[in-house]
């Protein structure tokens, strides 16, 4: 048996190891990011994001103890905490000019990633000191890029700069996922010609990645929801660019999912009504800027109204999705987000933070929930017609 990811055949296990650590990166990048908006432009306190971007460090490291065991567990977690540390010290040399210690503090990044990607192939021989050296620092020129659109104002490249970097991280996931899966099956004996076959459900690359962009729709939605309200409450960015931005987050989730249920009816309604959310949220927004109780009112019925529609939709596209749960999902969502606006324009910003905490949450509990049946629909479509895409792969 082949231990290493065939883009023809990844299995369960496989697929869920590299939604997980993607995932890990993807959160590290988002409170990376919102530690440099806190201290760029005093949205949300130094400390504070500072402590998250901390806990995830911490939780990244603790989800390679179980299989690395304690200590070098608790060595990646110095590593990533060095690179966080080298990050505040940095954005102190930037704020005050400091352009003597902004040089050692570039220089102790790189060192400090050289340790690093020295550290991961050490620890593992299916991760290549070379590739994780070139992936680092090109995070960190992203992370820098950015730091200096936050500082400077000139926000003209940030959502390109950030679809970068949300893009490197699902490479550095793979990576990462693939390196460990080899690591923990290395001991496995292949299966001759002599031995029994064994069945093994697949999914093919494009399968998972099509899984992986319809789950992750949920961080994606709460991530540019996040930044337009950052651009009209702050006015960290291009509103009209940032919201152009925010349309091409449904946009994408419809095509993909249509890849799996075809050009179901249930797909062009919830195309609308996505779109209709990102209406009635610019029409909140601009409410409650304008002070207008009357239409906060109103259209937070709307709302409400256009949650319990694509609770109704969504559901419709495979019978292990229940409408009620979906509804309770989206509510849950709405009440966060109309509390995120809420808390951006009275600058409540500690209590903003723990309420897109718990988005982040949601979203990924809500992805799970999605992916699980897109994957028991798949299971159906193979159960039916064999030909399906998802196959059954003798080994």
């Amino acid at each position: 048996m082949n231990n290493s990811f065939d883009p023809e055949c990844i299995t369960y296990s496989q697929m869920n190891l590299i939604f997980n650590v993607r995932i890990a990166w993807r959160r590290l990048v988002t409170w990376t990011r919102a530690y440099q908006i806190s201290r760029y432009a005093g949205i949300g306190t130094e400390e504070e994001l500072f402590c998250r971007l901390y806990h995830e460090v911490q939780n990244f490291s603790d989800m390679i103890q179980i299989i690395f065991g304690r200590e070098i567990s608790r060595r990646n977690a110095g590593y990533l905490l060095q690179y966080t540390i080298i990050l505040r010290d940095s954005i102190s040399a930037h704020i005050a000019g400091d352009t003597e210690a902004i040089q050692r503090n570039l220089e102790r990044f790189y060192n400090a990633i050289q340790e690093n990607a020295a550290f991961l192939a050490d620890i593992n021989p299916y991760w290549n000191e070379e590739q994780w050296r070139i992936m680092l620092e090109t995070y960190l020129q992203y992370t820098i890029e950015e730091g200096n659109a936050f500082a400077s104002g000139i926000y003209q490249e940030d959502i390109a700069l950030l679809d970068l970097h949300t893009n490197l991280t699902n490479i550095m996931g793979d990576v990462f996922a693939k390196g460990i899966y080899d690591y923990i099956t290395s001991g496995q004996n292949y299966i001759g010609a002599d031995s029994p076959q064994v069945i093994r459900e697949c999914f093919t690359l494009e399968q998972v990645n099509g899984i992986y962009e319809i789950r992750m729709f949920w961080f994606e939605l709460i991530t540019w929801v996040r930044n337009y309200m950052l651009s009209r409450y702050a006015g960290i960015g291009n509103a009209d660019e940032v919201k152009d931005r925010l349309r091409e987050v449904p946009a994408a989730y419809v095509r993909n999912l249509r890849l799996f249920f075809g050009n179901h009816p249930a797909i062009d309604a919830l195309d609308i009504e996505l779109n209709e959310f990102i209406d009635l949220l610019d029409e909140f927004i601009t409410a409650q800027l304008a002070g207008n109780t009357e239409d906060i009112g109103r259209i937070t019925q709307l709302l409400y109204q256009n949650a319990s529609e694509r609770a109704a939709s969504v559901s419709q596209l495979s019978p292990y999705w229940d409408e009620k749960e979906w509804e309770a999902r989206l509510f849950n969502n709405l009440r966060g987000t109309l509390d995120e606006s809420t808390t951006f324009l009275t600058g409540e910003y500690a209590r903003n933070l723990d309420i897109f905490s718990t988005l982040m949450d949601l979203a990924e509990s809500s992805s799970d929930y999605f992916a699980q049946g897109v994957i028991n629909y798949i299971r159906d479509q193979q159960q039916k017609q064999p030909s399906s895409s998802l196959s059954h792969q003798q080994q």
